[in-house]
C-alpha cells in the first residue's frame, strides 16, 4: 500500500497479515518454532506471544488470541442449538487450545493434535492475513496441488467481491 507524504514522495505502508510459506522441522515431542515473521507480527501487531490452535480440515488453523475471541465473539450470536452451529462448535472450539510462544518462539503441539493430523518431521506455516495454518509438509504438497485447480475455479467469484 501506498501513501502520498510530503512533497507527493510515496512511501510504503505496512500491511502487517501473516503470509507466505515457511517449512520447520517438529521434535518428537512436538516442539516448532514459529516463523520469525509470524512471531514479529504477533509482537508488533497483537502485543502478544500467545495463539489458540485448533484442529480445521487437514491442518492446524492458528489464530492471534485477539483475532480467535473475535470469532468466538461472533460465534456468540449464532443460534445456539442448530445442529450445524453445535457440529460446527464442537469440532472448532472443542479441539482448541491456547499456546504460549516459549523464549525461543516454539510452541508444542499436543500428542493428540500430531496423531490427528499425522505430523511427522516437517511441517508447513501458511500464512493466512489474520491466521495461519499448520500443515504435515506431505500432506500439505497433495493439498498445494488439488489447491491450485480449486483457485482456477475460484477466481472468478473471488473477483466479483
Amino acid at each position: 500500500l501506498l501513501s502520498r507524504g510530503l512533497g507527493d514522495v510515496y512511501k510504503r505502508q505496512e500491511f502487517n497479515v501473516f503470509r507466505g510459506q515457511y517449512v520447520h522441522s517438529i521434535s518428537n515431542n512436538g516442539r516448532v518454532s514459529i516463523p520469525a515473521k509470524f512471531r514479529e507480527l504477533l509482537n508488533v501487531k497483537y502485543s502478544s506471544s500467545t495463539i489458540i490452535v485448533s484442529m480445521f480440515e487437514n491442518c492446524l488453523l492458528a489464530y492471534p488470541i485477539i483475532e480467535w475471541e473475535k470469532l468466538e465473539s461472533k460465534m456468540l450470536d449464532l443460534p445456539s442449538f442448530k445442529k450445524e452451529t453445535v457440529d460446527f462448535e464442537r469440532y472448532l472450539i472443542g479441539n482448541a487450545s491456547e499456546c504460549q510462544l516459549d523464549s525461543e518462539g516454539r510452541i508444542n503441539v499436543s500428542p493428540v493434535l500430531r496423531k490427528n493430523l499425522n505430523f511427522k518431521k516437517s511441517v508447513v506455516f501458511v500464512g493466512i492475513l489474520t491466521r495461519f495454518e499448520i500443515w504435515d509438509e506431505k500432506l500439505w504438497e497433495k493439498n498445494r496441488e488439488s489447491g491450485f485447480k480449486k483457485f482456477q475455479k475460484s477466481r472468478d467469484q473471488i473477483d466479483e467481491i
